[in-house]
């Protein structure tokens, strides 16, 4: 089960992007993802774009600014501010998280080809 608030759901497509413009360019590409130095570029590129998009994609979607509303019957002032989250972890620090996570994965499974 997906937990998003806000544009949280931009992290799930920007590691979707990632993952399918690499496997569609390293497709077109003489590069032979069956070893292990092109499965490793082809990790590291696919991570990279992830990571490449979440950053965009929260700069351009996520405002970091506070909105203030103004009660009409109190006259009290309230400040909201964008709460954009997946799993409970704001949009920024996924960025972080998706370079870390895709570097430990990539190299993890690297080694099935020892």
């Amino acid at each position: 089960m997906i937990i998003w608030r806000g544009k949280g759901g931009l992290v799930v497509l920007s590691v979707f992007l990632g993952v399918y413009i690499t496997t569609v360019i390293f497709g077109l590409l003489p590069v032979d993802t069956s070893y292990r130095a092109g499965y490793i570029l082809q990790g590291i590129v696919g991570v990279g774009l992830a990571t490449l998009f979440n950053y965009l994609f929260t700069k351009k979607f996520v405002s970091d600014t506070l909105k203030t509303f103004i009660d009409e019957e109190t006259g009290e002032r309230i400040q909201i501010k964008d709460g954009s989250s997946l799993f409970f972890i704001p949009n920024k620090y996924w960025t972080w998280l998706i370079l870390t996570i895709g570097i430990f994965i990539v190299i993890g499974s690297s080694s099935i080809y020892d």
